[in-house]
């Protein structure tokens, strides 16, 4: 842990707590969200989709077929196709996404995340990728579930830790923890730490899971993963 970092991280609790944000747009609309999110830097990826995709490279094997849900731009999974030999598929909703995904060769899939019934027309991979996805959907049990069956060899997940604490402070304080980018609606769906285990055990996956806990103020989301860890990353193998 340096000196630096751990500011860093403290700077950044502070904004989270006493952040208050624009609404940009009054419907959901992706295309809109990925040019308010990104603009022309679409396919960049921050420090946290690079943790991402390092922790998901260190599971993988060459010659993987590995299908993103949800993969927005494709950023982490770009980040994947270069760093391993991998069949590469990109499904999302975004024109916008598709396009860029196709223009760097990337095979893509139109997936609305809303109709679960599609799942079933998926192509079976190694693995699929639902990173930042499942607090975006109403029945994220359902929609793993089905998810699952198209796996060979795991699905991994990622998602905020909502018992992060800038959004403990920030609910102490009369606010509730904001986790979005243009519309308050973007997240349906939270977990805590705590949440997360007894979720993963009444959908009796807790035995076949990795979890990861990452971000957050650095040595103590070690210690304390559920307030000083921001975020989670899991391995579901099947």
């Amino acid at each position: 842990m340096t000196a630096i970092n751990f500011l860093r991280s403290l700077a950044g609790i502070s904004k989270q707590i006493n952040c208050k944000p624009k609404i940009h747009s009054y419907e959901m609309n992706y295309d809109e969200y990925w040019e308010n999110k990104r603009g022309n830097n679409l396919g960049h990826i921050n420090s946290w989709q690079k943790y991402r995709g390092d922790w998901i490279l260190s599971k993988i094997k060459n010659n993987s077929t590995v299908l993103d849900l949800g993969c927005g731009d494709g950023g982490v999974l770009s980040y994947i196709k270069e760093s391993k030999n991998i069949d590469a598929i990109g499904a999302d909703v975004s024109e916008i996404c598709l396009d860029f995904m196709r223009s760097k060769n990337i095979t893509t899939i139109h997936f609305d995340l809303n109709e679960c019934s599609s799942i079933s027309h998926l192509p079976d991979v190694d693995h699929i990728l639902l990173l930042e996805v499942l607090e975006h959907i109403p029945n994220p049990e359902q929609f793993l579930l089905k998810v699952l069956g198209k796996a060979k060899k795991s699905v991994f997940v990622s998602f905020p830790n909502s018992g992060f604490i800038s959004y403990r402070l920030r609910l102490l304080f009369g606010r509730f923890p904001v986790q979005w980018t243009v519309h308050p609606g973007e997240h349906l769906r939270f977990w805590t730490y705590k949440d997360l285990l007894w979720w993963l055990r009444e959908l009796e996956l807790l035995d076949s899971c990795d979890i990861h806990v990452y971000e957050g103020v650095p040595f103590f989301n070690k210690l304390w993963k559920s307030l000083f860890g921001a975020a989670f990353i899991l391995e579901i193998r099947v």
